[in-house]
């Protein structure tokens, strides 16, 4: 045996992964020596049926006698090793407790890390129970037995450490542990299957082990825990999980001083004759780990890459090893000028050159070249783990989903500077919108079926860097598909390397939600963020709670955030460019100066607030990595939001019509006119290509929810808005449209800025005059950005009659002059 390592969401025992293929064992009556074990020789004989079930780990409650250890080590069996103390009591009331606390973890690792290899871990704790951590509070208990961890560490540095929770206290940060250990007790399928996928989210990079569950066979019967713990144990194979321990091996138990006689959760009765769901359990354990497949659809993985050379070949040694049975993979070579295409070549994939046009186009190369019923998705700088393809393919066909999506980990870091990028603010990943649904895939990591990428029209060529997978996910949801959470999918994706490549992926993304306005203007400013994520600011000026239930009973506590959204506006261009100007201003008027200066500050402390409450590893928690942290976290999100804005602001349409010199159109009507209007041409087709090609002229459109008067309208920044309307005739379809001012934004900044020049002491006339001349600087841009709608309308609709095969008359009603 070799010593185990906690690494990318699993366990790993040398190169391979490590299942835990468990069952928990005693407490029992004292034997002859006073131990809580049998005698060696009934522990001996047990130890040999747990073999002949398939178990490789046994799963104590108290600290085995040496002689204990070195049966199982003759039986090739492992122990992951309780260490009790009060559980149950307000441990952190009493310095004397605390400290006796103490002493059984340093005495127990002490006593048995001559067995190192045999332990798989120390287990320094099991269910404080939910009353007591309430009490205490949760961040105190976390430190506690953070510091019960570091002890044992002190004493065994290479021992692994875990904490057995349960669903009445999920809400404790348990992120210090080597790996998370959950006793969950579910009898209903879907239920099981939801919450462990949640508890896999929830455990982010580390590995998730299921330490306790089972079935009473005297209320339950032996049929039903057989039926039950043979889908319990494959479920959670197949959803990721890195252990499975079945309480208990033998109905034989005492606690509290007393047989217990009136439960029977053992595989085995008391006499160790074996039930029904001891061949169920070993079945599975058995069996290669994950399950495999009952029918493994063709997979097809599509790499899009541009000037990749640097990362490609460990990207497709990755995907070479896969443990799926049936795949290819395709390799989207997007115009590269490097060794791109030569290095995929070598590798002896399918290898498709395109002339470079950007990431959308390059995928949706892939997928037309695909031969699979499911397309996955990596990027070039991703590397894939050995069971990824499996966990995407699975969560799909088993939740009859159209696309799922794992998540995306940083590798080790090996420096000050690549801790702080894998930290760093707005990196890709996916968003959860419950237990085991997904509000937006991430394109570095995800697999979606072709017959779903074909009905929702693949991916948008107009993001070029970024958004297509987030456009792609909304367009996805607007059909009412199913996006799957995978989370035993994972992939290693590089973070960028220095500060400089950071900032232009920022800016690529800022790019991306700029251009997703465009197409969703309506969203609000929670939904229309890439890749969004909790605010580490909001948290940490409690921008969460947690769910304890009536009176404290609640049977599953978890963090909910409460919501806040104003958190990072300290750290957005608008703010620091408002703050800025006033700093300026300061040499006119002392008191903007001191706004300005006051504004600059809290982006400051913003940064610097969030630097300090991200999580870092052990390794890498020190000054050098918080000072790096802190500039990108002022940094980062200044440059997306810039870009961002920039995309959304900017109004340069492209039209094959020339702008009218004369009076602003401030209405019109355009006649789609054919002899008979078949049903592929009726108002929503029409509708929906409209749409498409005024996006594709660079104007943002929203599309009406069914709340609104409107079918679709234009949106002009800064205050223009242009609804449309389509009527049906009887040998025609018709679009209205009117050209109408929205000054309600307007006039809360001129409000805005009023007050603030009257608080700055500048007269009341100063401050009339100076908003006046800002409203007619923006009346006039808005005035020419109107007088360019009439053509870019007339452009799109042109282009929609040509490929519809209809013909159009327009006519323009009102005008201003």
């Amino acid at each position: 045996m070799a010593r185990l390592v906690s690494h990318g969401k699993y366990l790993l025992d040398g190169a391979q992964k490590f299942y835990i293929r468990g069952v928990s064992y005693g407490p029992f009556a004292p034997n002859s020596r006073g131990e809580r074990y049998p005698e060696p020789e009934r522990a001996a004989a047990d130890f040999a049926l747990m073999k002949r079930l398939g178990a490789n780990v046994i799963r104590l409650y108290v600290p085995p006698p040496s002689w204990m250890v070195e049966e199982a080590q003759k039986a090739g069996l492992r122990m992951m090793l309780g260490i009790p103390w009060p559980f149950h009591m307000a441990f952190l009331d009493s310095p004397d407790m605390m400290r006796e606390i103490r002493d059984a973890i340093r005495n127990a690792v002490l006593d048995t890390r001559q067995f190192g290899e045999t332990i798989v871990a120390y287990s320094i704790g099991n269910e404080i129970r939910s009353d007591i951590v309430r009490w205490h509070g949760p961040r105190a208990v976390s430190k506690f037995l953070a510091e019960l961890r570091d002890l044992g560490k002190q004493i065994d540095p290479a021992a692994l450490f875990t904490y057995s929770n349960y669903p009445s206290a999920e809400y404790l940060d348990l992120s210090f542990l080597d790996f998370i250990s959950f006793n969950v007790y579910l009898h209903r399928e879907e239920d099981f299957r939801r919450y462990l996928t949640h508890l896999m989210g929830q455990a982010g990079e580390l590995p998730l082990v299921l330490s306790e569950t089972g079935m009473d066979t005297i209320r339950e019967g032996e049929e039903h825990q057989a039926e039950l713990l043979a889908w319990q144990c494959r479920a959670a194979f197949e959803l990721g999980l890195s252990g499975f321990i079945v309480f208990a091996f033998t109905d034989e138990w005492h606690t509290g001083g007393v047989e217990i006689t009136d439960w029977a959760f053992g595989l085995t009765r008391r006499d160790r004759s074996p039930k029904l769901a001891f061949d169920a359990v070993g079945k599975v354990f058995s069996e290669d780990l994950p399950p495999r497949l009952s029918a493994a659809p063709k997979a097809t993985v599509v790499v899009a890459a541009h000037n990749a050379a640097s990362t490609l070949g460990d990207c497709l040694s990755s995907i070479r090893e896969l443990n799926y049975p049936n795949y290819e993979t395709i390799v989207v070579d997007d115009g590269s000028t490097d060794t791109t295409s030569e290095i995929a070549n070598q590798d002896s994939v399918r290898t498709i050159r395109i002339e470079h046009k950007g990431l959308a186009v390059a995928r949706n190369a892939g997928v037309e070249a695909a031969s699979g019923e499911v397309v996955a998705f990596i990027d070039a700088d991703a590397r894939a783990d050995r069971d990824w393809l499996y966990h995407l393919v699975e969560t799909i066909k088993r939740r009859d989903a159209a696309a799922a999506a794992g998540p995306n980990f940083a590798p080790d870091p090996q420096s000050a500077r690549a801790a702080a990028m894998a930290a760093a603010p707005g990196l890709p990943r996916e968003v959860r919108a419950g237990d085991d649904r997904l509000a937006q895939l991430c394109g570095c990591n995800m697999a979606i079926t072709k017959a779903a990428l074909l009905k929702a029209g693949g991916f948008d060529p107009m993001f070029t860097t970024a958004g297509d997978d987030v456009d792609l996910s909304w367009r996805l949801a607007a059909l009412e598909e199913t996006l799957a959470y995978a989370p035993g999918a994972v992939v290693i994706h590089e973070r960028r390397a220095t500060l400089a490549a950071y900032l232009r992926q920022q800016r690529g993304y800022g790019t991306g939600e700029g251009l997703l306005y465009r197409k969703y203007p309506l969203r609000t400013a929670d939904q229309d963020g890439m890749y969004a994520g909790a605010s580490s600011i909001g948290a940490l000026l409690g921008g969460a709670r947690v769910y304890y239930g009536e009176f404290g009973r609640g049977l599953f506590q978890t963090v909910y955030s409460s919501g806040n959204s104003y958190a990072d506006l300290p750290l957005t261009f608008q703010w620091i460019v408002v703050s800025l100007i006033l700093l300026i201003l300061g040499s006119v008027n002392r008191v903007l100066g001191v706004l300005g200066a006051g504004g600059i500050a809290l982006s400051i402390l913003a940064a610097a607030l969030s630097a300090a409450s991200v999580p870092l590893p052990r390794p890498h928690s020190g000054p050098a990595v918080r000072i790096n942290l802190w500039i990108v976290n002022l940094l980062g999100p200044t440059v997306r939001s810039f870009a961002r804005e920039r995309i959304k602001w900017r109004f340069e349409p492209s039209t094959d019509i020339q702008d009218s010199n004369g009076p602003v159109k401030l209405s019109g009507q355009i006649e789609f006119v054919t002899s008979h209007v078949a049903p592929r041409f009726d108002s929503a087709t029409i509708l929906g290509a409209m749409r498409d090609a005024l996006i594709r002229r660079g104007v943002a459109v929203a599309e009406t929810d069914g709340f609104q008067s409107y079918d679709l309208e234009l949106v002009v920044p800064p205050m223009i808005r242009a609804p449309i309307n389509a009527l049906r005739k009887d040998a025609s379809i018709a679009l209205i449209w009117r050209i109408r001012p929205d000054p309600r934004r307007g006039l809360i900044a001129a409000a805005v800025t009023f007050l603030v020049l009257l608080a700055a002491g500048f007269s009341l006339s100063t401050a009339i005059v100076g908003v006046v001349l800002a409203a007619v600087a923006v009346g006039l841009i808005a005035i020419a950005r109107a007088r360019r709608i009439p053509a870019i309308i007339n452009a799109g609709a042109s282009e929609v009659a040509g490929s519809l095969g209809l013909s159009i008359a327009t006519r323009a009603d009102d005008e201003a002059r």
